[in-house]
């Protein structure tokens, strides 16, 4: 367990803003909300919304992709796709997240 937490933090996923609010929300979930409530949230769209917003926020402000070397086009199609890999990567770890504090507290 121990090298697992090793890895996470050496491999420098934390430095994604998106990662690590994901991280964030899901420890203050798996702390605060019992498996009734978490249901309950995680049946929500707000939730899933907050993902998709979060993704296209970074990836349209933080991690541009551009068209060419001059920087003067942006590739929006390349935005969007990472957009959404952004925010199921969220939903992911903000999972593992409540799943990990839950295995820890019960």
């Amino acid at each position: 367990m121990f090298r697992g937490l090793a890895a996470l933090f050496s491999s420098g996923i934390l430095l994604n803003p998106v990662a690590l609010l994901a991280l964030i929300l899901g420890v203050i979930e798996g702390v605060k909300f019992d498996s009734a409530q978490l249901f309950e949230f995680f049946t929500n769209w707000p939730v899933y919304a907050l993902a998709v917003f979060a993704a296209v926020l970074y990836n349209f402000t933080l991690a541009r992709q551009y068209r060419d070397e001059n920087e003067t086009s942006l590739d929006y199609a390349k935005m969007i796709a990472n957009s959404m890999r952004t925010a199921v990567s969220f939903m992911v770890i903000n999972i593992l997240s409540v799943l990990f504090i839950n295995f820890l507290i019960w």
